[in-house]
């Protein structure tokens, strides 16, 4: 009997042994999840805005991009509020004097992203470029003249832009004229346009519409006729002379007979229909093409004064800056870099021109032509002399002056209410104010 006891205490000792083994290792593994990574933080949203919204050939690629970076990025959550056409300016100007501002924005250069740097609203990126060559590198180094202002870099110039004249080859050949040169040959190819019932150059009295304006500048003036353009207080006489060829192919029944009430879509479909020969537009015109469409080609505006051909170039709607209020945000700082070099990579330059033809400022070749049209427009902007390409007069004038008083205005001078001298005084006294 004292035996078993005996036993029964030893088989007691080393059941009590087990249970503290077991609880130790209850303990240790409770511990160990204590000491495991913490669970994903709570998302952070990067609000992003552009002009690439609505109807605009880029907008599906914009958010299949932002799917990408979110997929790859999931912590992270892009707010996509992008505006397309003319409200988009009006609407990022009132969000910074509001103190609304997005997070990342899109803003070709010109007076207005001037005034959001001159105001500390705009982060600026030099540093960090520097530190990241190999992003900084990935562009051309002439791109960023754009976007440097007292010798720092706010913005990552992304998109290439340049201007010209489209024509439509079929109505060119169908009517026998040639395709013009110069500027006598365009008249005499509004002469034989309107001879057979077509409308020679699809124009309206907008802002976009205003492109045929800024090519006839660029034109006269050149580069510096261009840039400066205010001298002893006046407009230059390149932009005075330029309103009065305009005129002349007013004058001339060249645009369509409501041009001055037509809005800018009604005027694009008087090119896409063939119902107008001609239109001046950008770059960006080309993917509302078809890509196997060799119906379009775009040439320089025809020269003036026997003047060399121009191309205005610069950077579009696709040139990003961050803004301050989110730079100076705990994690802004990591986190819009992180989504600017995604929207600027090379993988998403390729992808959006597969897409959308977009032309980048990054040293890449592609090697899939968008289309026939888009290989021609490159294969022109590049066989084009630097000193040949001009700036784009609205990216130079004040933005306020340009569109509220010289296009707004435009009209009143195409009838003969106003003359160009008139327009301009005012236009430069706003200038001045501002």
């Amino acid at each position: 009997m004292k035996y078993s006891k005996r036993v029964l205490s030893i088989i007691a000792v080393a059941i009590f042994g087990i249970s503290m083994v077991a609880c130790a290792g209850s303990i240790t593994k409770e511990s160990e999840k204590s000491k495991s990574p913490a669970l994903p933080t709570k998302s952070t949203t990067i609000e992003l805005m552009t002009s690439w919204g609505g109807v605009d050939s880029k907008a599906g690629s914009l958010k299949e991009i932002i799917a990408k970076f979110e997929n790859e990025n999931s912590t992270i959550k892009i707010s996509n509020q992008s505006i397309f056409g003319d409200e988009y300016l009006p609407t990022l100007k009132t969000r910074f004097a509001s103190g609304n501002e997005p997070d990342v924005f899109g803003l070709w250069p010109g007076s207005d992203i001037k005034y959001l740097i001159k105001a500390n609203k705009v982060a600026d990126l030099t540093d960090k470029l520097k530190e990241d060559r190999s992003w900084m590198d990935s562009f051309k180094e002439s791109s960023f003249s754009l976007t440097t202002y007292e010798n720092r870099i706010y913005g990552i110039p992304f998109e290439l832009v340049f201007e010209g004249l489209f024509i439509n080859k079929d109505l060119f050949n169908k009517y026998q004229v040639k395709i013009p040169e110069n500027y006598e040959e365009l008249k005499a190819a509004i002469t034989k346009f309107k001879e057979n019932g077509i409308i020679p150059i699809a124009y309206n009295s907008s802002a976009e519409g205003s492109y045929i304006y800024q090519n006839m500048i660029a034109n006269l003036g050149g580069s510096k006729g261009v840039e400066e353009s205010i001298v002893d207080g006046k407009i230059n006489k390149y932009y005075i002379d330029a309103m009065k060829y305009l005129k002349e192919l007013y004058d001339m029944k060249a645009f369509p007979n409501d041009a001055l009430t037509l809005n800018s879509n009604e005027r694009n479909q008087l090119f896409f229909s063939k119902q107008a020969a001609m239109i001046v537009q950008g770059s960006w015109f080309i993917p509302y093409f078809d890509k196997y469409d060799q119906s379009v080609e775009m040439i320089p505006f025809p020269s003036i004064n026997n003047n060399s051909p121009k191309i205005p170039t610069g950077l579009g709607g696709g040139t990003f800056y961050i803004s301050r209020s989110a730079w100076d945000t705990p994690t802004g700082e990591e986190n819009t870099i992180l989504l600017l070099k995604y929207l600027t990579s090379k993988e998403t330059a390729t992808f959006f021109y597969e897409k959308t033809a977009l032309l980048s400022n990054l040293k890449i070749q592609q090697e899939t032509p968008y289309s026939s049209l888009a290989q021609q427009s490159i294969d022109l902007y590049e066989k084009t002399l630097e000193e040949n390409k001009t700036s784009i007069p609205d990216h130079v004038i004040d933005r306020s002056a340009w569109n509220d008083i010289v296009i707004k205005q435009f009209p009143y001078f195409l009838e003969g209410k106003k003359t160009a001298e008139e327009i301009w005084k005012q236009a430069v006294e706003k200038i001045q104010s501002n």
